[in-house]
């Protein structure tokens, strides 16, 4: 078949000698990636969206690099960086610690190590990764690298460090023990949290055909994170690869997304595999031992040398870091040493996610996440032959459910030891369920079909069931009960649904204490917002002030909420809150609800001049170069609310420091609403657009679709993808 030849594109080839003079490559290294570019080709589409083809995945995987180079190259380094624990060397002392936490799980000795040890098919596509990335840097020499300059195979091995704040681990901790260069047992005080987790989520739906118009299972990706953090792509290739969806910058898995025959989704579960231990530690004749069933082991201690950025130089520091078997000593409370385990399957991580994408049938795909290597995510799935499923979580670890899990267990005792891994088939799940539909919202499984399973509850063990329902669940259960021959189209209005869960179930109890209270001078100051509540139909708007005065509101109401918490708050505890499933006015007296009240009206005062603030006015999306927001450029006003009032769409903004208005921070990313059948259809939204460049018209070419719940119908077969081809090229081609 012939395609159509674009007399705009400029193709030629780069002089080796003039390009490559300088760079950290030989001239052959060069040569040959060159050669190899010349057998990738990549599309973007109207949209900007790239679609890579190639003989085989590996090379996919060269094109998919070289693509996230080209839009958010210094992102894709920033990644790296971070994963090799060498974060300090750009950005200075105050980062050190995060290294130190990174290269006690692991460095790049044991990345080797793994890389070696890496199956052939694997390492291939690890060599494609790196040979993207690098031959970006060689065909750019005008790009700078703020520090890697030659990226290696193995690197992106080091893909499994679990996240301090997700560990139940205070950084203030973590560096109350190892500032102290520890040579004996030493006690810290736990401080009162951990950072609080951010207000953000996702959301997975599946409908079974029963529920579509077209008799198509349906799948529905929502993930809500960080902005511009991950990349809209399809990649090809002859050896049976073709998915499409938004891989992590710095990461060549596509994370959620589907392929012409299944879709998956991933929210983040609170059932996980990381667990404290609290280590019974003594110094016994100038060794550091601990205490394990009655007899004394050997604290493992490693010294780590970390580098960091100072002024224009660069200074170095040693850290002699501590282990146990359960794992790396990560704090300490008045009397014993904390040490985390967890689960650090890299190899069997990046193989099961590369094997899920290029699954062709519902056994394939279990197939491929039976692998048991992922921690801390569900799976939400639909597929070509109309089925639907869910599990709640993949690696699960068989722990003793009479022990609390959020808080460390006794270390001292093979009585706390995980049991082996629960099977797929023992973890929360559901497969085909009655009522034709599934969701999570990074909420319980018990209300996965829509009403509370009973059975699931009374039989599983509570460490299988950490996570709340959350505002979101409950409007997810809320607008999908009623859904009947659905289109795409359908499914996604329902995300953009404008009812507010938390305001109809919280609101009342504000209006209540208003009505009771005896205090004249709050009466006074609230009667306006008070009655501007009273009338609110509980839902969203941008010239809502009902939903303004709210969210500012519980806002105040978490941090009340968080207070509460016992000492430490363990990440559990605190994201439940911030994701609204454990929010309560219960414990708050009249007086403390409309103070908080007060405290929004004065703040709204401040900054605006009136609390008649409407939610468009206050709430924005703007895309800019710059690094921080400004009240004096393009936004746009956004309807949707932050997760704890239960928006599917969540919509996290935040004041800066020189803005009156509140700005996105994270939200909707990459979401797609998919139809499965003989021909697959997709439609699509990315946060603002598929471009980094401010010149691009992909910069900003998706906001109004991305506010407003107008998704793009997506280019997948090859013949569509070239009839709508913006750009074609090969990597390295000007």
């Amino acid at each position: 078949m012939q395609y159509k030849v674009y007399p705009f594109l400029i193709i030629f080839s780069l002089s080796v000698s003039s390009v490559f003079a300088q760079s950290p490559f030989t001239v052959q290294e060069a040569k040959t990636l060159q050669k190899r570019a010349k057998g990738i080709e990549i599309v973007k589409d109207t949209y900007g969206v790239p679609h890579v083809y190639a003989k085989t995945d590996a090379d996919a995987v060269f094109g998919e690099m070289y693509v996230q180079c080209e839009e958010f190259f210094d992102k894709v380094e920033t990644s790296l960086i971070g994963r090799l624990g060498r974060t300090a060397e750009t950005e200075g002392e105050s980062s050190i610690y995060k290294d130190l936490w990174t290269r006690m799980f692991i460095d790049s000795a044991q990345a080797v190590q793994l890389y070696q040890k890496t199956p052939d098919w694997l390492k291939k596509l690890c060599d494609g990764y790196a040979a993207g990335i690098n031959y970006y840097l060689i065909t750019h020499p005008a790009v700078k690298p703020k520090l890697l300059t030659r990226i290696e195979p193995w690197m992106i091995l080091m893909n499994n460090v679990p996240a301090m704040g997700g560990s139940n681990v205070g950084e203030a901790d973590f560096k109350a023990f190892y500032g102290k260069e520890a040579t004996q047992p030493m006690a810290t005080s736990r401080s009162f949290t951990a950072e609080p987790p951010k207000n953000d989520g996702s959301n997975g739906f599946a409908l079974a055909p029963s529920r579509t118009q077209s008799k198509k299972a349906m799948l529905f990706i929502n993930p809500h994170a960080e902005y511009y953090g991950r990349i809209e792509i399809q990649l090809v290739s002859e050896e049976g690869l073709n998915s499409y969806g938004a891989p992590f910058l710095g990461q060549f898995n596509i994370f959620q997304g589907f392929n012409e025959f299944l879709g998956w989704m991933h929210p983040v579960s609170l059932s996980d595999a990381k667990d404290l231990y609290a280590e019974h530690v003594e110094l016994k004749k100038g060794r550091l031992m601990y205490r394990y069933n009655g007899a004394w082991k050997p604290v493992d201690s490693t010294t780590i040398e970390l580098r960091y950025k100072k002024g224009d130089s660069s200074a170095t520091k040693k850290f002699t870091t501590y282990r146990t078997h359960h794992g790396p000593v990560v704090y300490a409370t008045a009397t014993r040493w904390i040490a985390l385990k967890t689960y650090e399957p890299n190899i069997e991580l990046l193989g099961m996610h590369w094997l899920k994408m290029k699954a062709r049938s519902m056994k394939e795909f279990t197939d491929a996440i039976n692998a048991r290597a992922m921690v801390g995510s569900n799976v939400v799935y639909a597929d070509k032959d109309g089925n639907i499923a869910y599990w709640h979580g993949n690696f699960v670890p068989k722990k003793n459910p009479l022990l609390d899990w959020r808080r460390p267990v006794d270390g001292t005792t093979s009585a706390t030891e995980w049991q082996g891994t629960h099977e797929l088939t023992e973890i929360p799940h559901y497969i085909n369920p009655a009522n034709g539909w599934l969701q999570n919202c990074n909420s319980t499984p018990l209300y996965g079909a829509g009403t509370l399973d009973t059975t699931m509850l009374n039989k599983l063990p509570s460490y299988m069931l950490p996570d709340g329902h959350t505002p979101r669940a409950v409007h997810a259960v809320r607008v999908l009960t009623p859904l009947e021959n659905a289109t795409m189209d359908d499914v996604i209005k329902a995300s953009y649904d404008t009812y507010l869960p938390s305001g109809e179930r919280f609101v009342p109890s504000l209006i209540t204490a208003y009505n009771t209270t005896s205090n004249d001078s709050l009466r006074s100051k609230l009667a306006g917002p008070i009655d501007v509540l009273k009338n609110w139909d509980f839902k969203t708007d941008t010239n809502s002030v009902a939903t303004t005065l709210t969210v500012h509101w519980l806002e105040k109401v978490i941090q009340l909420d968080m207070a509460r918490l016992p000492r430490p708050a363990t990440t559990e505890e605190q994201y439940s809150l911030t994701n609204g499933a454990a929010l309560t006015t219960e414990f708050l007296s009249a007086t403390e609800q409309l103070t908080a009240l007060a405290q929004v009206v004065t703040e709204l005062e401040k900054e605006f001049g009136t609390w008649q603030v409407t939610w468009g006015q206050d709430n924005r999306f703007q895309r800019i170069p710059d690094k921080d927001p400004s009240d004096d450029k393009l936004s746009w006003g956004v309807p949707a609310t932050p997760g704890f009032m239960g928006s599917l769409n969540a919509y996290v903004s935040k004041k800066a420091v020189k803005t009156h208005k509140r700005y996105g921070i994270t939200g909707n990313t990459f979401v797609a609403a998919v139809e499965f059948g003989d021909k697959l259809r997709a439609k699509t939204i990315l946060t603002g657009g598929a471009s980094s460049d401010p010149n691009s018209p992909h910069y900003l070419d998706q906001v109004k679709g991305y506010i407003n719940g107008e998704y793009k119908e997506i280019y997948f077969y090859k013949d569509d993808v070239y009839k709508h081809a913006e750009k074609i090229y090969h990597p390295g081609d000007k």
